[in-house]
Parts: structure tokens; C-alpha cells; sequence
């Protein structure tokens, strides 16, 4: 096991450092040595005109050709700079900054995109100052893990734990709030899928935030609950700036049948422990973000007049308490995804909170809090229904 670990290990560091080596091209410096980069190579066609050829880690993989790398030049210059995926086609509007904070998309004036060869071709402004180009805002393992060091200084009731490895032997982290007299929970897992920053990450943080808020809903709801949290589940494809997949190759939310993945294992095993304890499992939430978004996978008809109904009265306090419309896709349970996991293996109500790439940061952070509240107020009605009953 040690062997095959170090082996991994050695695959990662080839992959990340080749990928990351700065390209020099005239004058300009390309540079994808941090976390989260992906870019292959870089062609010099002449008269400040460039080629960033990137191609996924793995496959096969679904269209989500995710870039990312910082661009300098020794003077102020505009370049053209296509972007070459191969036999893919672009799919996310690029964001520019220039400290990887704060975020800003290209203007629609300085990108074209060819809809038969799939590449698109950007009109970029460079200095000395390095401008960062990425498919999404860049959140590598270090950004959440300092998020969740925030949260953990700011919440007493909060933990950070080690429930397992990744692929590379990492330290896996999960986000605890955890009474003794509490069997009742839910779990949130984030960021499977690398790219999926907008739900994964921006929406996810907003979710849980709301969760920990000093609101009335808030603190009755941690009387309730516990909160199993799982905020990065996939830190070795985000800082090797997959598309999709972990560093073994596998995508995480096709795993949740067969667990042949450490990171897929020790969510199971973890919550299989805690379901011996007694701990019921009553909601999971699995954020991802899709080119269509925002939607949520519920159950199918057939298995939701089973439950206690948590979804469909969710859905109707959101559209009944704010301006939000909720589409809700169902799916079958035999598909190997996170939420049908939760159902099939715990018995709990589960949904995947997708988001859309490009959907404005405002209104995804609004729609987390939103959702959030009403899961509170939804799951807090029917707990007390439940008590008034027995």
C-alpha cells in the first residue's frame, strides 16, 4: 500500500510540475506553478499571437475543459491568445484578476468563440503585473482549508477532524457540530467535481454560513441537528487542476456504488459509523454546478412518497418565501450518485444542489442563504410534528 501511494505521489508531482513549469514566450511569461493551474503548452504564432494548448488530466471526461494560469509581459502589451482543448470545446467565460481575490469576467468584446473547432480566442491586456485567466474563480485546497480555519475560530461548537486519506495520502477534512443528546443530522459534501466553483464552492460556503448564523432558525436548528460537513472532497483534483476527476482518474460521484476511491470510502465508512451509533441521517446535500443550472436532483416519484415529504416542503417555502423558482429534476436511485447513496444506504433524503457557471456570485450566494433557511424552517416543523405525534 505504501508503494502504491508513493507511486501516486510520484504520478502527481510528474503531472502538477510539468504542467506548471513557466512558459517563456517573447517577452511574455506564462505561468501556472500554483495550485489549481491547468495549462499544457503554449505556441508563439508571431506578432503578439498565442496558442494555450490545455487538455484534461484523464479520460474520458465530460466537457468541462477548465484553465487556469497567470500571463505576463515585460511592457504593457495586448496579446490574442487562443485557447485549444483538443477535440473539446470551450464552455466557461474566462475571469481575469490580478491577486486571484477578486474576480472579474471577460468583456464580451474580447472574446470570441469558433462553435466548430471549440476554441476560443481571447483579447487580453498585459503588463508586468501578472493577470490570472482561469475557467472559474480559483479556490485551491489551501483557500478552503483557511475558510474553514475561519469558521472554526469564529464557532466554538464547530470541529475540523481527519476522516481519512485522499488518492496522494493527503488529509481529508470533515467540518463537525456534534452533540451528545442529538441523534437527528444532515450532511453537506462539496467540490466532487474541481471546476464546480460556483456551486461547489461560492454556494456551498454561503449554505453553510447560514447554517452557523446567529439567526433564531440557526440556533433552534443546531438544538436539532448535527452537522456533518465535508467541504472539499476532492482536494487532490483541485490543486492538480483536474476537469473532473481525482488523482487516480475516477470521477467521485460515479463512485458511490462500487467505493473503489479512499475519498468516496471514508464519506461511507464515516457515516456508516455514525448510523451505528444511532445517529439518524435525515438530509444530505451534494453541491455541484452545471452549464444549466441552477436546479436541484431530487428523488423520483416512486421513492419520495416514502419519506417524511422534507423535499417537496422545502421547495414550496422557497417559492412561497422568496422570489426563487425551484426546477426539480428527478432521477432514479440506481444511478451511482452521492445523493442516491444517502437514500439508498441511510434512508435519508438527499438532493445534488447544482448551480450554473455563469450564473452572477450575488444571486448564488442570496439563493444558498435562501435555500438554507427554508431547509432549517422546513426540517424544524416537521422534527417538532414528529415529537407532537410520538
Amino acid at each position: 500500500m505504501r508503494i502504491q501511494r508513493l507511486f501516486l505521489f510520484l504520478i502527481f508531482a510528474i503531472s502538477f510540475f510539468s504542467c506548471s513549469k513557466k512558459k517563456i514566450a517573447d517577452d511574455l511569461t506564462f505561468d501556472s506553478t500554483f495550485r489549481g493551474a491547468r495549462l499544457d503548452t503554449v505556441e508563439n504564432l508571431g506578432n503578439n499571437k498565442y496558442v494555450a494548448h490545455i487538455l484534461p488530466a484523464f479520460e474520458p471526461v465530460n466537457k468541462s475543459p477548465w484553465f487556469a494560469f497567470g500571463v505576463s509581459a515585460k511592457s504593457d502589451k495586448e496579446i490574442e491568445l487562443k485557447l485549444n482543448y483538443g477535440k473539446y470545446k470551450h464552455r466557461y467565460i474566462p475571469k481575469l484578476s490580478s491577486d486571484r481575490k477578486t474576480w472579474t469576467k471577460i468583456k464580451n468584446s474580447h472574446i470570441k468563440i469558433d462553435t466548430t473547432s471549440g476554441i476560443a480566442t481571447l483579447q487580453l491586456n498585459v503588463s508586468s503585473k501578472k493577470l490570472y485567466v482561469a475557467a472559474q474563480e480559483i479556490e485551491s485546497s489551501e483557500d478552503t482549508y483557511l475558510w474553514m480555519n475561519n469558521l472554526l475560530k469564529k464557532n466554538s461548537e464547530l470541529k475540523r477532524i481527519v476522516t481519512g486519506k485522499t488518492a496522494l495520502n493527503r488529509d481529508n477534512y470533515a467540518i463537525i457540530l456534534e452533540k451528545e443528546n442529538i441523534i437527528n443530522s444532515i450532511v453537506l459534501i462539496a467540490r466532487q467535481h474541481p471546476p464546480e466553483i460556483p456551486g461547489g464552492t461560492i454556494g456551498f460556503k454561503a449554505f453553510f454560513e447560514e447554517l452557523m448564523a446567529n439567526t433564531e432558525s440557526a440556533i433552534i436548528f443546531r438544538e436539532k441537528f448535527n452537522i456533518y460537513t465535508f467541504p472539499l472532497l476532492n482536494p487532490d483534483g483541485a490543486d492538480m487542476g483536474n476537469w473532473r476527476h481525482n488523482a487516480n482518474g475516477v470521477d467521485l460521484n460515479r463512485d458511490w456504488q462500487d467505493f473503489t476511491q479512499p475519498e468516496t470510502q471514508m464519506v461511507k465508512m464515516y457515516l456508516m459509523n455514525k448510523a451505528k451509533e444511532g445517529n439518524k441521517i435525515q438530509f444530505a446535500l451534494d453541491f455541484h454546478t452545471s452549464y444549466s443550472g441552477p436546479y436541484l436532483l431530487v428523488l423520483d416519484s416512486i421513492n419520495e412518497v416514502k419519506t417524511k415529504k422534507i423535499i417537496p416542503n422545502w421547495i414550496q417555502n422557497i417559492e412561497a418565501y422568496s422570489q426563487f423558482k425551484v426546477e426539480a429534476r428527478k432521477r432514479s436511485q440506481e444511478l451511482p450518485y452521492c445523493y442516491n447513496w444517502f437514500y439508498n444506504s441511510l434512508g435519508s433524503e438527499a438532493v445534488t444542489y447544482e448551480e450554473g457557471d455563469e450564473i452572477d456570485r450575488t444571486i448564488i450566494t442570496k439563493r444558498a442563504k435562501v435555500y438554507a433557511q427554508q431547509l432549517m424552517k422546513t426540517m424544524i416543523l416537521i422534527d417538532n410534528n414528529n415529537e407532537h405525534t410520538n
